[in-house]
């Protein structure tokens, strides 16, 4: 009898112990470079499918300061929140032009794939559904107070223009 509840005393260690460390491996895989890209895309990307603010909440460029440091580094956040502060003050577009998810003013986006792709860039790569063509978009994160954040955006376009270069740039 004591045999039997030693196996049994083993077999729960044993459970108890694969589920610590695949909690543990769980944990360190979502504290990666990309899960803070992931969490943004997955709390956000609906602005490509839907325009009902009302039922889903605001966009991401309209999100208040303490939403936007969830995924992005203070200085980052703190431009973001000017630009949807001088849109409100002047009725119209000030820097940002654009759905900074998608670099476009309307995204159509299918089989999107976020990677890290070298020590502190994360690339969100995405299909067009209409014409095929991919986009690629550059992340550059680094911690900040030790969690993951956004510190800037790279869009592949020609000019190679960055989040920050376009939030940065003096309103007329």
């Amino acid at each position: 009898m004591s045999s039997i509840a030693a196996k049994r005393l083993t077999l729960i260690a044993s459970i108890a112990l694969s589920i610590a460390w695949s909690g543990t491996a769980l944990a360190a895989k979502a504290d990666n470079e990309a899960a803070v890209v992931a969490k943004l895309y997955k709390d956000f990307a609906w602005q490509a499918v839907a325009s009902q603010a009302d039922l889903f909440g605001d966009d991401l460029a309209h999100q208040g300061k303490a939403a936007l440091e969830k995924y992005f580094a203070p200085a980052l956040a703190d431009l973001l929140v000017k630009d949807a502060v001088c849109q409100t003050r002047y009725q119209g577009i000030c820097n940002l032009d654009f759905d900074l998810l998608f670099d476009s003013q309307d995204p159509r986006v299918t089989d999107l794939d976020v990677t890290t792709t070298s020590p502190g860039r994360v690339a969100v790569v995405y299909k067009d559904p209409i014409d095929e063509k991919k986009t690629q978009i550059d992340f550059v994160v680094a911690r900040v107070s030790g969690s993951w954040k956004i510190t800037d955006v790279v869009y592949r376009r020609p000019d190679k223009v960055s989040l920050r270069q376009v939030l940065s740039r003096k309103i007329p």
